[in-house]
């Protein structure tokens, strides 16, 4: 069985708002066993910091096992620091309408060595149906393998699997049409034959659409799903398919809760990155 998330860090605002996202947390620490938590407040550098037990304090009762700490410094800087320094596999963020914070959701999706899960205001602490968008490419297979253990954690018996395509044909008939729809099929059962699930059905949804992310935010909306679980990256743009600008843009206008996952390779490569960043500025510090 796959170990979904080992660590899981929780950005706290340390403001009334944490309330919502505290539950969220204590709902995956039930579905998740043995999952570690450690909540982090990052405040500016300019304001007095609470006292060190602050957090506890407050949050204990919601989450008793959980860690907590306050730092100074950027949010974004101070947030992949510690998730790289505690080997976090994933970063809980609360979600509001408010413009700054879906930048910071948006920009640690992109720059955090591990996976983050995005929870709006409001999003209640459940977790009753997965909609996982795939390209059919092998990043894709990978999202679906965790949302798939994600729905088997929850005690779901399938997992929405939606594949936006756009035919671009000039001349289109109905037959054509059936081939096409066929076609697709036939491709979504090579896709999902060597990937776990878990358990769960995948159950396809194929539709036709030019605007990926405006139709996953809708799909997502209109039938209920409580989660939204995409990969950081995707195939080619010709495909149509989901790119790091298509995640981008469904952090920025999703109203449902969304895990942007970070894969191992993507996650190697992104601390490798921090950690040659870290030498470059220590060098030049020594020269300056």
């Amino acid at each position: 069985m796959r170990l979904v998330f080992r660590n899981m860090l929780v950005a706290i605002g340390a403001t009334d708002a944490d309330a919502n996202l505290l539950q969220y947390a204590a709902m995956l620490e039930r579905l998740i066993p043995g999952l570690t938590i450690h909540g982090v407040h990052i405040a500016a550098t300019d304001q007095t910091p609470p006292p060190p037990c602050f957090l506890h304090d407050r949050y204990s009762s919601v989450l008793p096992k959980a860690s907590w700490e306050i730092i100074h410094g950027d949010v974004l800087d101070c947030l992949i620091d510690c998730a790289a320094s505690r080997g976090a596999d994933v970063v809980l963020l609360g979600h509001s309408g408010r413009h700054g914070k879906r930048s910071l959701a948006r920009r640690l999706a992109m720059k955090a060595p591990c996976s983050v899960w995005m929870v709006p205001d409001g999003s209640p602490p459940s977790l009753k149906a997965i909609l996982a968008p795939v390209d059919l490419s092998k990043p894709s297979a990978d999202t679906l393998d965790l949302a798939t253990a994600l729905a088997e954690r929850a005690g779901l018996d399938e997992c929405c699997a939606l594949h936006i395509y756009f035919n671009d044909a000039l001349v289109t008939f109905e037959e054509f049409e059936e081939v096409l729809i066929e076609n697709k099929e036939k491709a979504f059962d090579l896709f999902v034959a060597p990937i776990n699930l878990h358990g769960v059905q995948a159950r396809p949804l194929f539709i036709e659409s030019a605007h990926v992310a405006q139709t996953i935010v809708s799909i997502a909306k209109e039938r209920r799903f409580d989660l939204i679980v995409m990969g950081t990256r995707g195939r080619s743009a010709s495909a149509a398919v989901l790119l790091g600008s298509e995640t981008e843009q469904v952090i920025i206008d999703t109203t449902v809760p969304l895990l942007a996952v970070k894969h191992r390779g993507a996650r190697l490569r992104l601390r490798q990155a921090l950690a040659d960043e870290r030498v470059h500025r220590r060098s030049d510090q020594r020269h300056n």
